[in-house]
């Protein structure tokens, strides 16, 4: 009976550990662990680069100073936006301190020279997966903010918890700044911590639609590329203002390399 005893223990602790190694953050920093062969990228690298020739293009110097102004127009300013309203737009105080200004207004008294916000949200998978997110923002220079996030997920299975913390700094570009809609891009990087501790390149974009006052929708993504593996955050909300206050629920999705976790949200924040 001993025998018994002792061999139904030993499966059942071995069921349990390979439970919860099944769990979708295990999963995540597994494929984050794994080294990742780059020699045969370098290679290829090398190969494009050796059969490119040095053939000569007499406009070439004229298709590639217009192709730059397309571009710095594109994403930044076209000469014709410079006569417009929103080239002087300035960071309001708070969205809807008027009826129909967002985070942009055209009127100075009601503009500021930066503004500081923070947000804090709950998200929920299922009864195993839940998680917290949080964000600071530096909004200044009328066109410019300074985004710090910080993610924990945590997972139960059975008698053991698994934690995927995921740090983020992005420094973004508001290239629509009217009154009702704002729509940025930025870069920055996305830190894995937990024991991965990987980092890697990011790049984002977001908009915000100030529909009716005191409700706005709010769009975002933001990916990176860590040991050959993508992470990326979505996140789709309904925010509701109140002065300083915002309030928020909605959808955030993240892809932890090959792991998907869909969540829902709620949340709030507040603009100092």
């Amino acid at each position: 009976m001993k025998s018994i005893a002792l061999i139904l223990l030993f499966s059942l602790s071995f069921t349990n550990q390979v439970i919860a190694q099944s769990g979708k953050l295990h999963r995540a920093k597994q494929n984050l662990k794994q080294q990742k062969d780059i020699n045969q990228y370098i290679n290829d690298s090398d190969t494009t680069k050796d059969n490119k020739s040095d053939s000569f293009h007499p406009f070439q110097d004229l298709f590639i100073q217009i192709m730059w102004n397309i571009t710095y127009g594109i994403a930044f300013e076209t000469i014709f936006e410079k006569e417009t309203k929103m080239h002087r737009a300035g960071i309001s105080k708070y969205p809807y301190i008027e009826n129909k200004i967002g985070n942009y207004s055209y009127v100075d008294s009601l503009s500021v020279a930066y503004r500081f916000s923070v947000t804090d949200s709950w998200l929920r998978e299922s009864t195993s997966l839940s998680g917290n997110i949080a964000n600071l923002q530096l909004r200044f220079a009328k066109r410019l903010d300074i985004n710090l996030g910080y993610l924990e997920l945590i997972e139960k299975n059975n008698f053991t918890t698994d934690n995927f913390s995921l740090f983020s700094a992005m420094l973004n570009y508001h290239r629509i700044r009217t009154q009702k809609i704002d729509l940025w891009y930025g870069l920055g990087v996305i830190h894995v911590a937990n024991n991965i501790n990987k980092t890697g390149f990011a790049y984002g974009i977001g908009a915000e639609w100030f529909v009716v006052k005191p409700i706005s929708l709010f769009a975002s993504t933001k990916s990176s590329i860590i040991n050959r593996e993508t992470i990326s955050k979505n996140r789709i909300l309904l925010k509701y203002y109140q002065k300083k206050w915002q309030f928020y629920s909605g959808y955030k999705n993240f892809k932890l390399t090959t792991v998907f976790v869909n969540t829902l949200s709620i949340g709030g924040g507040y603009i100092f």
